[in-house]
């Protein structure tokens, strides 16, 4: 079976657009065969909590509903509550933003794409992992609901975004590299899946996502603030006793640029 989804994953792989900015994200383990998918009683869900974004962390037991990319948007109204300038349930909806009064609504177009999504569940993990495979990434949302008996109704809309190529989870009670993104300045720094993050910045992840997000957050923060050219993680490789300090880059400054003229 493993087998011949890679065959299908590599087939899909050929047919995909060859734009780069219509490209699915590339990774070290590749993201669709290790995003730790698991079905349990006609639900999909995740074996162990993951981000998928700075601030969403899946976790056992919340019910994967559908993945997709907007196909009657541009990339500047795919985000549905800027789109609306309003909350998510009102974009969805298509009332009126704000204190209710009239104000802009969503594209009836968009509208209604979206509520085709919102009714949809997959039931079948292979469903998740052929859409991965496909889909750009930086446009990709995932539809879930944080519990099975609520799914029809409190149901959340997330886009998935990685820090600095990195995507991480708690597999085992840890803050763990699942995958990094090949090209990316994690993979620049030389960080691998199975790293475990110690600290960003100097501040403990205490193994948490979420402290890890903030840590995260408050280094890139520190850095540009400061105009340095990396900000330091401190990580343990597998099967080692010692942790070892690693710089990510960060994108050029005007200042930093001008610098390196001079060298």
């Amino acid at each position: 079976m493993f087998h011949r989804l890679c065959l299908l994953l590599a087939a899909l792989a050929l047919l995909a657009p060859l734009r780069a900015q219509d490209e699915p994200v590339h990774m070290r383990p590749e993201f669709p065969l290790i995003f730790p998918l698991v079905e349990n009683d006609n639900i999909v869900t995740v074996k162990y909590p993951v981000l998928i974004n700075p601030t969403t962390v899946l976790k056992p037991g919340n019910v994967l509903r559908v993945i997709y990319i907007l196909s009657t948007a541009n990339d500047s109204s795919s985000d549905l509550v800027l789109a609306h300038h309003g909350d998510m349930e009102q974009s969805y909806s298509r009332a009126p933003a704000g204190d209710g009064s009239s104000g802009p609504k969503m594209d009836p177009n968009v509208a209604h794409e979206i509520e085709g999504y919102r009714r949809t569940a997959w039931q079948v993990s292979n469903n998740f992992i052929l859409a991965m495979a496909q889909y750009p990434t930086d446009t990709m949302h995932l539809i879930y609901a944080p519990e099975a008996k609520n799914q029809f109704q409190n149901l959340h809309d997330e886009r998935f975004s990685f820090f600095d190529g990195l995507f991480v989870g708690l597999p085992d009670g840890k803050v763990t590299v699942i995958a990094v993104e090949k090209e990316s300045k994690a993979d620049a720094a030389g960080i691998k899946a199975g790293d475990e993050i110690l600290s960003v910045g100097g501040a403990p992840t205490q193994n948490d996502l979420p402290t890890f997000s903030a840590a995260y957050s408050n280094a890139k923060k520190v850095a540009t603030e400061n105009e340095v050219s990396s900000y330091p993680m401190t990580i343990r490789s597998p099967g080692s006793a010692d942790a070892r300090t690693v710089n990510v880059p960060m994108p050029a400054t005007i200042k930093s640029s001008l610098m390196d003229g001079f060298h």
